[in-house]
C-alpha cells in the first residue's frame, strides 16, 4: 500500500530567481546559483511512485520558469504521479518560456488540474503581471478579482481561465519573515544560533507541512536542503563544529524507503538539530518586501 501525503509536497528544482526579495526564506535573493534537470531524476522520481501517492504538488524555485527544462518537469511529474501541478512563480516570464503553455495543456490531459500560481510580490506590478496572463492565455472565459468588479475568493487576489481550462491564480505575497540567512555589514554570510525546539516551535514550514523533493529525496524542509548548498557557494560565519552539524542531516531517499520511510515520516514533524540555524519567532520580523529585477538599471 502506498503512502498518501495529504498535504502538499514542494518538488524545489532552482536556485535561481530574476527578482531579489529581502528575506526569501530559500536565500534566492541572493546569487544562488544551481539548476536540476529533469531527465537527470525521472528515473528516481517514477521509483518514488512506487511507494508514495501526492495529492498536491507544488513546483517551484527561485524562479522555476528560469529552469531549462521546466516543460519537462511539468509533464514528468503529471505523467509520474498522476497529480495536479501548481507552478509557483512570479509571474514575469510567463510569456517568455517556448512551450510553457502546451506543457500545461499535456499535463490537464493526465489530470485536469495542473494552473499556475502567481506570487505577487509587489501590488505596483498587479497591471503588468495581469497584463502578462491575459496575453499568456487563449480566449478567457471566467476572470475574477481586482480589476474585473468581480469579489475575491478563497485567498487568491485574481484570477483567470481560458477556453482551455489553462488558470492562472495570482496570491498577494509581499511580506516575508526573517530568513534562516543573515547578511552582515562586511558582505559575509551567518546563519542563526538558537535552541532548536524553539526555532521549530515557531516555523512556517512546520506550520503549512512545507516537505520538499529536492534532486530526488524528500527533506523536511527548504532551509535543511539548501543551507549546506549555501555555503559552499558562499562560505557562511559558522564554526567547524557547527558546519559539521549542518551537513548532518540525512534526507529520506527512495532506496531507503521501504526500509525505513515509514519511521521517517512518523518524526518529520519533530524538531531537528538543524533547526538551532532558524529564527525563533522572537527573531522573525515580518516587512514588506521591496523586489527589484536582478541585473536591471534600478538594481545597479
Amino acid at each position: 500500500m502506498k503512502y498518501v501525503f495529504q498535504n502538499k509536497v514542494e518538488f524545489y528544482i532552482t536556485n535561481v530567481c530574476n527578482l531579489t526579495c529581502n528575506n526569501c526564506n530559500r536565500f534566492n535573493n541572493h546569487r544562488f546559483t544551481g539548476w536540476q534537470n529533469w531527465t537527470d531524476y525521472a528515473d528516481t522520481y517514477q521509483q518514488w511512485s512506487n511507494y508514495i501517492d501526492l495529492q498536491n504538488i507544488v513546483l517551484l524555485g527561485g524562479e522555476p520558469l528560469l529552469n531549462p527544462s521546466i516543460n519537462d518537469w511539468i509533464v514528468g511529474l503529471s505523467e509520474t504521479f498522476s497529480a495536479g501541478i501548481q507552478i509557483l512563480t512570479n509571474g514575469l516570464r510567463l510569456n517568455k518560456t517556448k512551450g510553457l503553455y502546451e506543457a500545461l495543456v499535456n499535463a490537464n490531459q493526465n489530470n485536469g488540474t495542473s494552473h499556475i500560481g502567481v506570487s505577487l510580490h509587489n501590488i505596483n506590478h498587479f497591471e503588468q503581471i495581469r497584463s502578462n496572463i491575459l496575453e499568456f492565455l487563449g480566449t478567457v472565459v471566467d476572470e475574477y478579482g481586482e480589476s474585473t468588479g468581480n469579489n475575491k475568493n478563497n485567498g487568491i487576489y485574481y484570477s483567470a481561465r481560458d477556453c482551455n481550462n489553462i488558470l492562472v491564480n495570482v496570491y498577494m505575497s509581499d511580506q516575508f519573515g526573517t530568513s534562516a540567512v543573515i547578511a552582515k555589514p562586511d558582505g559575509t554570510y551567518a546563519l542563526h544560533r538558537n535552541d532548536p525546539n524553539d526555532s521549530h516551535a515557531g516555523c512556517g514550514f512546520v506550520l503549512h507541512k512545507c516537505y520538499h523533493f529536492i534532486r530526488g529525496k524528500i527533506y523536511k524542509c527548504g532551509p535543511v536542503a539548501l543551507m549546506p548548498e549555501f555555503d559552499q557557494q558562499f562560505g557562511l560565519d559558522i564554526t567547524e563544529k557547527e558546519r559539521e552539524i549542518l551537513n548532518s542531516y540525512q534526507p529520506m531517499t527512495v532506496e531507503d524507503w521501504p526500509n525505513t520511510g515509514l519511521e521517517w515520516m512518523a518524526n518529520l514533524d519533530k524538531p531537528i538539530a538543524q533547526c538551532r540555524f532558524c529564527p525563533t519567532p522572537a527573531d522573525i520580523q515580518t516587512q514588506i518586501i521591496f523586489p527589484v529585477i536582478k541585473n536591471s538599471i534600478e538594481n545597479k
